[in-house]
């Protein structure tokens, strides 16, 4: 793609983000989790989807690169926060075992507000539902996060809310500070679920399960797409799985 390409598709992305914020309007659809090998559903995690506008279609791999490098994602996130505390109730009152996932960016979580937002939204939260919510962050970033951040995750945590290191194994792991980070959840990247079948792939598959077994941190598995997959993992000690072979994206009535 040429760069003038590369330069008008930009500006239509920053429409549409601007139009999703300036309205405070964005589509949520939620994908399973499900845990081997009964195939009971135990998890959604919300994704954001821009409407259809005179920008096109535009896709999460395509708004969200651009909305962190034109410092649009804390308010981005914020319209899917809005959302997310209309369609919980709905969500709880049919599923109230489920955990919801809600994807959190590095620019948002060391946002100077961060704390006062989050602890506004919380509390017009009931407590039962505030104890079924998960906050995803990339494991890059939790390599990032300051002493301050790790206090305000610390102080989530402390009202419930469980922190999911999402993307595990997808980046320079610094396993020396694993230790020092605030999370209850690893969740391994999607490469280690469609190669499992290599066997450093399953070792090492089977060395984090034997850790988050050891410290009673939980396991999921995401980016599943085969019966053969499932097997795989599920014999290898990892019996929660998300993926395209369990479910698709779809939106909240499909749920309902």
């Amino acid at each position: 793609m040429k760069q003038d390409d590369l330069t008008d598709q930009t500006r239509k992305i920053e429409l549409a983000l601007l139009s999703v914020i300036n309205q405070q309007k964005i589509d949520l659809v939620y994908q399973g989790q499900y845990k081997l090998p009964s195939n009971q559903l135990v998890g959604l995690e919300a994704l954001c989807r821009i409407p259809p506008g005179p920008w096109g279609d535009v896709l999460p791999d395509q708004f969200i690169p651009v909305a962190e490098e034109i410092g649009l994602i804390t308010q981005l996130e914020r319209v899917v926060f809005k959302q997310i505390a209309i369609d919980l109730p709905q969500l709880l009152k049919r599923h109230p075992h489920l955990r919801i996932s809600i994807n959190l960016s590095i620019r948002h979580v060391t946002a100077p507000d961060f704390s006062s937002f989050i602890e506004g939204w919380l509390n017009a939260l009931s407590e039962s539902n505030i104890e079924r919510l998960d906050f995803e962050i990339t494991e890059t970033y939790f390599q990032l996060i300051s002493p301050t951040v790790i206090d305000s995750l610390q102080t989530l945590r402390k009202r419930g809310v469980r922190i999911v290191m999402d993307d595990f194994g997808s980046g320079q792991s610094n396993l020396s500070r694993l230790h020092t980070l605030p999370f209850d959840v690893i969740k391994l990247d999607k490469q280690f679920a469609q190669q499992i079948d290599h066997p450093i792939v399953r070792a090492i598959v089977k060395a984090t399960v034997a850790l988050t077994q050891e410290f009673g941190i939980g396991l999921i598995a995401e980016g599943v797409e085969t019966t053969s997959q499932a097997l795989s993992l599920q014999e290898a000690g990892c019996h929660l799985v998300q993926g395209y072979f369990f479910s698709h994206p779809h939106p909240i009535a499909h749920w309902l």
